[in-house]
This record gives structure tokens, C-alpha cells and sequence, in this order.
């Protein structure tokens, strides 16, 4: 399976230290994403502690760590979707997701569609997922 690289940060946003534990974590994220991830998990492998992980994530990406998990694992879902024919079911597990349901309703959240209704074709409806040069925002 391809994985998708997280998406570049702006040199000119955080100092290189800082740049350097954000990049940790998105690596780890982009590594993990069919496993639990918790802030705090993410804060020891950025060797940073969990407040000023969640004030790296907002600043380089404009997203909560959590949300840009989210954000991370419906874009894989959309690549999977278009690729693979898996079931609702076991994308929902692959991906890190409690259960069918709550992949969905994140999936709907983030893009504005069901998969059923992206997989359709009517994506066209769909949000677009902005992603800019310091990540992905709301």
C-alpha cells in the first residue's frame, strides 16, 4: 500500500527545533495511523511535552493533533476508496477507527459525503480537503 508523505511545513513558521519535534510526530502519525494515537504518545515520540505539542500542531498545521489524525486518516481513506475494494468495515479497522459507524460519521464530517456517496461518484458534492504548505486546515 502507498503511503501518503504529511504534507510540508513552512520553514518560516517554526523555529527548526520546534519543526524538527512536529516532524516527529507526523511521521510517527503517518506510521501508526491504524493504531491508537494519544497526544501524549505523540508528545514523547516529539520529545516535547503534550501542551507545547498541541501549540506545534496548531501553529504548523492549524489543527489539534487529534483533528489532524483525523484529517490524516480520511485522506488515506480516500485513496483507499478509490484503490482498493475493501468493505466499509475493514477500512474502518485498517484505518484506526473505533467501528463502521464512527468512520463514517468522521468521514462525512470531514468531507462532506458519505464513503458510499464518494465511492458513487458524487464526490462532486464532497468538501474539498484544503491542504496548504503548513498542512491541512479546517
Amino acid at each position: 500500500m502507498a503511503t501518503v508523505q504529511p504534507p510540508a511545513l513552512s520553514a518560516t513558521t517554526l523555529a527548526p527545533q520546534q519543526s524538527a519535534a512536529l516532524q516527529r510526530a507526523l511521521r510517527y502519525i503517518d506510521e501508526h495511523l491504524s493504531q491508537p494515537l494519544r497526544v501524549t504518545e505523540l508528545a514523547e515520540v516529539a520529545c516535547v511535552s503534550r501542551f507545547h505539542l498541541v501549540r506545534l500542531f496548531r501553529s504548523g498545521t492549524g489543527a489539534s493533533p487529534l483533528r489532524y489524525v483525523r484529517r490524516r486518516r480520511i485522506e488515506r481513506a480516500r485513496q483507499l476508496l478509490a484503490t482498493h475494494g475493501q468493505s466499509m468495515t475493514c477500512l474502518a479497522q485498517h484505518l484506526g477507527f473505533f467501528d463502521q459507524s464512527h468512520f463514517v460519521r468522521s468521514f462525512r464530517a470531514e468531507t462532506g459525503c458519505s464513503p458510499g456517496q464518494y465511492l458513487a461518484g458524487d464526490a462532486a458534492l464532497a468538501r474539498p480537503l484544503v491542504v496548504s504548505s503548513t498542512g491541512v486546515h479546517p
